[in-house]
């Protein structure tokens, strides 16, 4: 382990940031939604029903609510240096069958939650999104990497700040017959001093998130819901604020 292990996002870091309801990733989301356990995939999530005349925008979530949980994300950091990170990289896979999708997706853009983000200088520090199809069944405990085909990524630059979102333009084309798998890759920040914590909540996810921290001992993707309860000061429930939009 070499003295590193996962840690849960601490007021110090966090100081007097708010974060709740309003602050919104995409249209579609909502706010209803009852856990019955740490990984419910009977959320009542709403279809990614079209809006509008042609193009027909949709939103694919897979969380009952948007709202950003202060000191509820957790990431694979350096000890005692306030939240310096290791290569830490996020990920959800979405089902066109969840969201009765039954013609090709023209997606325009991936957002995501940050509950906390702080560059060593600069104010922003460097990440990428990835999209890819995902060959094998979303759902259980770890991904497996080698049932992933890339479709295109961006690179990025996220701002500092706590209780945010941030939206990526990124284009790709995605036949209802293949599973979307989305990537949020954030680099080694030992260096840079960067730190950076995914915006979660407790709410309900209608498919599980997953995490992937090689320096802590996670070499493949694996559920936030099955590492959260071993995290001390942790809630247990840590689901991965993410959406994908597109057009029909």
């Amino acid at each position: 382990m070499r003295g590193m292990r996962w840690f849960l996002l601490s007021l110090a870091i966090a100081g007097c940031a708010s974060a709740g309801k309003g602050n919104s990733i995409i249209g579609g989301l909502t706010d209803a939604g009852v856990r019955s356990d740490a990984n419910d995939n009977n959320c009542a999530l709403p279809d990614a029903s079209p809006i509008g005349a042609p193009p027909q925008q949709v939103t694919l979530t897979q969380t009952a609510s948007n709202a950003i949980a202060l000191n509820n994300s957790f990431a694979c950091i350096v000890p005692n240096t306030g939240g310096v990170g290791f290569q830490n990289s996020y990920y959800r896979v979405f089902a066109p069958p969840d969201y009765n999708l039954t013609t090709t997706l023209h997606i325009t853009q991936v957002a995501f939650g940050i509950e906390s983000a702080s560059a060593g200088t600069g104010g922003m520090q460097p990440a990428s999104v990835k999209l890819g199809t995902y060959s094998d069944t979303p759902g259980g405990t770890m991904l497996d990497l080698s049932k992933v085909q890339p479709l295109t990524s961006a690179d990025i630059q996220i701002p500092d700040g706590e209780g945010t979102t941030m939206t990526v333009p990124i284009t790709a084309d995605l036949a209802p017959t293949v599973n979307l798998i989305v990537e949020l890759a954030i680099p080694d920040g030992r260096t840079a001093g960067n730190s950076f914590f995914i915006g979660t909540n407790t709410a309900c996810e209608r498919r599980p998130g997953y995490t992937r921290a090689v320096d802590c001992n996670f070499s493949n993707p694996t559920t936030m819901a099955s590492i959260a309860p071993t995290v001390p000061g942790s809630s247990g429930v840590a689901d991965i604020i993410m959406a994908v939009t597109g057009t029909l």
